[in-house]
């Protein structure tokens, strides 16, 4: 490390190496505060943004009648189409499928079942829409579609009421091996709540599972 003798020759490096390093080191501590302040601003605009998704979907929620209502799935779907994709608009959309079983307008309840499959990211919510439409495209006949929506991963707690529903979609559809072996692995998880499971088994015991 050099020595200086003086302070000239010391004050004489200072401005040499300000010289050379000085507008580097002013840009990254521009730098660093224009990252710290845009990300607390970030954060700040995100909570600021969570806050009112919050309400719009309280009011949402609050106009929302114990009868269906075609009116209130429309508001629903003005809800969704704001460019909300968060987990306010998947119960937006599970609520507004839900009204429209209830009103039998089928179409409309698979597509917003569909959409929220699309978006939810926690695997036990994805689960409960996966059941809820492969219910309703078992309730419709579609059957091919029902097992493909069944075909999907779920979490272990799920395994028993998916298994079950499956076996429900191929029994009727014909295919009395394949719903047999349905049942068995929904009765291996089910733990206490397997009586119906056994009486669906049994009225299989003819049945040889594939």
């Amino acid at each position: 490390m050099e020595i200086y003798s003086s302070e000239e020759q010391q004050v004489e490096a200072i401005k040499r190496f300000w010289h050379e390093y000085g507008k580097a080191i002013v840009g990254g501590v521009v730098l660093g505060l224009a990252v710290l302040y845009g990300f607390r601003f970030y954060q700040a605009e995100q909570r600021g943004n969570a806050e009112q998704a919050s309400s719009r979907f309280s009011q949402l929620v609050e106009q929302r009648t114990d009868n269906a209502s075609e009116d209130w799935i429309a508001q629903a779907q003005g809800f969704i189409d704001a460019g909300n994709k968060d987990s306010y608009a998947v119960m937006a959309a599970l609520l507004a499928a839900k009204d429209a079983i209830a009103l039998q307008q089928f179409d409309k309840a698979e597509t917003q079942l569909n959409w929220a499959l699309g978006q939810i990211k926690e695997p036990a919510l994805a689960a409960v829409a996966q059941l809820r439409l492969a219910r309703l495209q078992r309730e419709q006949g579609k059957l091919d579609a029902a097992l493909a929506t069944l075909a999907k991963p779920v979490p272990q707690s799920f395994i028993a009421l998916q298994a079950e529903l499956t076996g429900d979609v191929q029994l009727q559809a014909g295919k009395l091996a394949e719903a047999k072996a349905a049942y068995q692995l929904a009765l291996k998880n089910a733990g206490e709540n397997s009586q119906l499971l056994q009486v669906k088994l049994d009225d299989l015991a003819h049945v040889t599972a594939v």
